[in-house]
């Protein structure tokens, strides 16, 4: 199969040939004569069916890569629909995919050429040849690269969209073209984070229905390397999905209340950018300040500090708080709203399994705080990550010095 760069934009007939000659995966069974069936196990049969399977669908993923390319990038780009950067954005390293899935396309088509008969026997090694060492390092790389700009891409096309009338009017024409298949672009360019789910599937499948123990292992560990590749990915997506809620969030962030503060312990606060950390999870939580006192929080744990905000309106306010001292009436004791990690301690409460203690160990003392989530199973959770969290902060800041010797 040739492969098709950004600049080699084919007509749309041709596009269409391409595209609509198959729509569904063939019977594999209808490819080879009833003397080679007849001569192969129900369970080479069936392993035969998933490479069918396997090698279609990849061709199948590679043209609705091109109709991404040429039916949407390409239009945009040429008729100066958009910046620049908005399509650098959108688009990303779109062209490096589809050589990516090109390149695999055509090692498959020369596997079938070499097979007369529709009967693959080895594929083994190919597959450790496409997926394993220095290709899997370039997959990560490049599909990673890719699918962690889609959170951006899709909200870039949202906006657009909404105030932009040349945009829209180009969008349902491009959306309304056959080789789109009904889809619209906000469909089309998670497709290849859905094949990338695709292939450690499809291996465990071909790895379960081959006999050879020697072949059947080069195959799964294929297969692993694909499961990594698929782990990888999915951390730098959401990796990314994280970075977009930090940004918006310190957008909505209300700093006023501290700003105000003279207390000691809020003043390096003061100037808090949420952009700049990485957000471990985040989620509502209640804040019991006393007895009488409630608050409901939407609380992130970053891989640093534990930040618990209050929604009011659009904004996240970030406010300290205050109770009495036991047996003081006039003696108040703060509570920050952001927590360093490096020092707190985390315990379950006896009385309530959806609470936790969360304990700050600072230079301006001890402060508790008692939080509670919204199930049990929340509460685990939270306490869980955020006391992993805590001791990664306490490894970073005290290291231990080698012991020397003499």
């Amino acid at each position: 199969m040739d492969g098709l760069g950004c600049g080699d934009v084919p007509s749309e007939d041709d596009q269409g040939n391409e595209i609509e000659c198959e729509q569904d995966p063939p019977n594999w069974q209808a490819l080879v004569s009833r003397e080679v069936l007849a001569g192969l196990t129900p369970q080479e049969i069936k392993r035969q069916e998933v490479i069918n399977e396997l090698f279609y669908t990849e061709r199948a993923h590679l043209r609705m890569l091109k109709v991404l390319d040429n039916v949407f990038c390409q239009k945009l780009t040429r008729d100066s629909i958009l910046p620049p950067g908005d399509i650098k954005h959108i688009f990303t390293n779109l062209e490096e995919i589809v050589q990516l899935h090109v390149w695999i396309t055509e090692q498959m088509t020369v596997i079938r050429k070499k097979n007369e008969t529709s009967v693959i026997d080895l594929i083994g090694d190919d597959l450790l040849a496409w997926f394993s060492d220095d290709e899997e390092e370039k997959i990560k790389r490049a599909v990673g690269t890719f699918c962690s700009n889609q959170p951006f891409a899709l909200e870039l096309i949202k906006t657009r969209q909404k105030k932009d009338q040349r945009f829209t009017s180009f969008m349902q024409e491009a959306e309304s073209n056959r080789l789109c298949r009904r889809l619209q672009l906000k469909d089309i360019i998670p497709v290849e984070m859905q094949r990338l789910t695709k292939y450690p599937l499809l291996l465990e499948s071909i790895a379960k229905y081959t006999e050879d123990a020697e072949e059947r292992d080069k195959v799964k560990r294929a297969g692993e390397c694909c499961r990594t590749i698929l782990n990888y990915v999915n951390q730098t997506v959401k990796e990314a999905e994280n970075k977009q809620r930090l940004e918006d969030y310190q957008r909505r962030l209300d700093l006023s209340s501290l700003k105000q503060s003279e207390n000691p312990m809020i003043s390096e606060f003061k100037s808090l950018d949420l952009t700049k950390k990485k957000m471990v999870h985040e989620g509502p939580l209640s804040w019991k300040v006393n007895k009488d006192k409630t608050i409901e929080l939407y609380t992130l744990l970053l891989e640093d500090i534990l930040v618990l905000l209050q929604k009011q309106d659009e904004r996240l306010v970030l406010k300290c708080h205050s109770k009495n001292l036991a047996g003081t009436a006039d003696t108040k004791h703060i509570f920050s709203p952001i927590i360093n990690l490096n020092t707190v301690l985390v315990r379950s409460v006896a009385t309530d399994n959806k609470s936790f203690f969360v304990l700050s160990m600072s230079d301006n003392g001890a402060q508790i705080y008692e939080l509670m989530a919204q199930t049990v199973s929340e509460q685990r959770t939270w306490q869980c990550l955020i006391t992993q969290s805590a001791e990664t902060m306490k490894t970073k800041t005290h290291i231990i010095p080698l012991l020397q010797t003499e």
